[in-house]
This record gives C-alpha cells, sequence and structure tokens, in this order.
C-alpha cells in the first residue's frame, strides 16, 4: 500500500524540475542564444555611429583641430632671449640689421628658423654684429576655404607671446611643430599647447588672443609688407640689400661680414 500511494508523488516532482531546468535552459522571447536581445545590439550600434557623427562634427569646427595637442617636438636649438625685445633679438646699436618676413605657415620659413637662424644668433647676434627683426608677412592662410586663417591665428599668438616676452620660445615651439598648410596644425587648441610650452600665462594669452586686436596687426602688417614689395616668404632685407628664399649660413655669413666691413658699417 505505501509503495502504490507514494510513486505518483515522485513521478509529479521529477517532472517539474525537468520542466523548470527546460525553462532556465530556454532564452527569453526576443533574446538570441547568447543572452543578447537582438534589439539591444542595434540600438547600441546605432548609438555608437551617432557618437562617432558629433565627434566629427566637432572637430571639424573652425578653429578646432585633429592635431595632438600632446606630444610636441620640441626645439633642437632654444633661442637665447637675453637680447631680445619683442620681435627683435640683438643689440639696438649692432651695425648689420637682418629684416625677415615670414609665415608661420611657410614650411621654408621654417627651415630657417630650425637651421639657418640659430647659426647666425650664435656667431653674429650674441656678440654684437647682427640684429633680427621679424615682421609678418601671412600669405598662406588665405589660400585655405575655412574662416579661420592659420596664419593669422599663429602669427596674432605671436604678438600676444610677445607681450609677455616671450616672442621667441613661442616662435621656436611653433616652427618645431610646423605640421603642412591650412591642416590644423595652428589650429586654437594646438596654439594653446605651443603656448603652453612656450611658458606663457595662458589665461593672459588666451584673453590676448581673444581681443582679435593681435590678428588686425598681422593682417596689417601684412598688407604694408605687399605694398612694400614683399611678394614671397622668406623675404630678407640686410642693411636694406634684399634676399628672398632660403640662404645656407655661409652664404648670409659672407654677406654680413660685407655689410659689417663696409663704410658705415
Amino acid at each position: 500500500m505505501s509503495k502504490s500511494s507514494s510513486a505518483p508523488t515522485r513521478t509529479s516532482k521529477r517532472a517539474r524540475r525537468a520542466a523548470e531546468r527546460r525553462a532556465a535552459a530556454s532564452p527569453p522571447l526576443g533574446t538570441s542564444a547568447k543572452g543578447r536581445s537582438p534589439i539591444v545590439l542595434i540600438t547600441a550600434i546605432v548609438g555608437g555611429i551617432g557618437v562617432a557623427v558629433l565627434a566629427a562634427l566637432i572637430l571639424l569646427q573652425p578653429g578646432q583641430s585633429a592635431a595632438p595637442t600632446t606630444g610636441l617636438t620640441t626645439p633642437t636649438i632654444p633661442t637665447p632671449v637675453a637680447l631680445a625685445a619683442e620681435r627683435t633679438l640683438g643689440k639696438a646699436d649692432a651695425p648689420v640689421t637682418l629684416e625677415i618676413w615670414s609665415d608661420f605657415q611657410c614650411p621654408v620659413c621654417g627651415q630657417f628658423a630650425r637651421t639657418v637662424e640659430p647659426a647666425l644668433v650664435g656667431t653674429y647676434v650674441t656678440p654684437g654684429t647682427l640684429r633680427i627683426v621679424h615682421h609678418d608677412a601671412a600669405f598662406q592662410g588665405a589660400k585655405s576655404t575655412s574662416s579661420y586663417d592659420e596664419s593669422v591665428e599663429a602669427g596674432a599668438g605671436a604678438r600676444c607671446a610677445a607681450d609677455q616676452g616671450r616672442y621667441w620660445p613661442y616662435q621656436d615651439w611653433a616652427f618645431a611643430n610646423q605640421s603642412g598648410e591650412n591642416e590644423g596644425a595652428y589650429g586654437a587648441t594646438r596654439l594653446t599647447a605651443i603656448a603652453t610650452a612656450a611658458g606663457l600665462d595662458i589665461g593672459t594669452w588666451q584673453a590676448c588672443v581673444a581681443t582679435g586686436t593681435a590678428q588686425k596687426a598681422v593682417r596689417t602688417e601684412t598688407t604694408q609688407a605687399v605694398a612694400a614689395g614683399v611678394g614671397a616668404t622668406p623675404t630678407m632685407r640686410l642693411n636694406g640689400q634684399e634676399i628672398v628664399g632660403l640662404r645656407s649660413v655661409p652664404d648670409l655669413s659672407a654677406l654680413i661680414e660685407a655689410a659689417a666691413a663696409a663704410p658705415g658699417g
């Protein structure tokens, strides 16, 4: 009697447990075999695409740049600033003056600043023979279709650096980090990184750049340069003698020494 009355109960419990195991192993309705809903996956993919598009739009805003703000190239030979006065380097009574019209985006200007100018500074500026004066000739930015002119903005940043007595460190860092023309090397964010590396008070520098006064001064000096016959960068005038394009250190050294030895030099 006891066996026949308990058998149905044991069978019923086993059946229920088997059913529960089958139910636990089966994915809920609308869920993949790996436990992920196709609807959730599609939503995640669409959301990811939206974030990528938004990021691209932000990077393409005028004045912004995809260029990195870290990992800047350090200038190989920093310009000594003991004899600096704004955009002039050297003693006021130096017998030879080298005026240079340049554009921060001009690749030849960059080559001159990185390789030729340091040699001239060490050999002629420091001893008192040569004085170097920089002028703006912001031509390259005019070739861009963007309203943000990288040549003008880089030049404006240099003028605001000069207000803090840091023009030459800024120009060293700017020329050391050229990267194509009108391609974002001097976007607003990267110029801030360059100014930071040059040791500027960034709050003061940014306030100066934001006024637009420095940009206006760059454009005005560029117009004056054209009126004075400057049509390419770099253009140099050594005691009035015009030199267009890049010259080697030996060539310029010969001209400097000849100018210094000339009557009145």
